[in-house]
């Protein structure tokens, strides 16, 4: 299901702008797939309402960026202006050192994944069993749809799924939004208080 959401306007990471408090309200979750030459670094916010997953913030570092400066910085500034970020996904593959760092700059649970054949089936697996009970909301953005869509996956002799994306295609918008996703497993909501009345 695709629905057009209200977004965390981008100006959040600039410190520019007041930005409407309803919508840094909440419980979040951050997905961060990691990239260097080959691969864009993606950051993807969700923010859970009740069962409903909502994508509200996405963004996609230039080819090159440095993990240490402005993908920790943004990392940093959303977990300050959010309030209440429960836990961040990342992928670590090739990038070990990363969630040790993180762990020092941010007061959140960071989990580090290595994306291998058996992880990604996981991180995947889970996302599609949200989608399929229509559970996660995500704006129209033809780039993140065309990501999607475009994955590939293969079974192989071993009974795993490898994923894949053809030539000249990114899937770094994709993984950040599955590891945002992943983030909020075993998360139930809180049950409300009883309440009493006297008459």
């Amino acid at each position: 299901m695709v629905m057009i959401l209200e977004r965390i306007p981008e100006s959040v990471l600039s410190n520019m702008q007041q930005v409407q408090s309803s919508l840094l309200t909440g419980e979040f979750y951050i997905g961060v797939d990691l990239g260097k030459k080959r691969d864009h670094s993606v950051i993807a916010v969700i923010r859970k309402d009740g069962d409903i997953l909502k994508l509200v913030f996405m963004k996609q570092f230039k080819l090159g960026a440095d993990y240490s400066g402005p993908v920790m910085g943004s990392i940093r500034i959303l977990c300050e202006k959010l309030n209440m970020v429960h836990k961040i996904c990342i992928d670590q593959t090739g990038a070990e050192y990363f969630v040790e760092d993180l762990m020092k700059v941010v007061k959140v649970e960071v989990e580090g994944i290595m994306l291998t054949v058996p992880s990604k089936q996981e991180v995947l697996g889970f996302m599609r069993t949200v989608m399929q009970a229509g559970k996660l909301y995500y704006p129209y953005d033809e780039e993140l749809l065309a990501e999607i869509t475009v994955e590939r996956y293969e079974l192989m002799k071993s009974g795993q799924i490898q994923f894949s994306h053809p030539d000249g295609t990114h899937d770094d918008r994709l993984w950040a939004l599955a590891l945002a996703v992943y983030a909020t497993r075993g998360v139930k909501p809180p049950r409300p208080l009883p309440t009493t009345r006297t008459f």
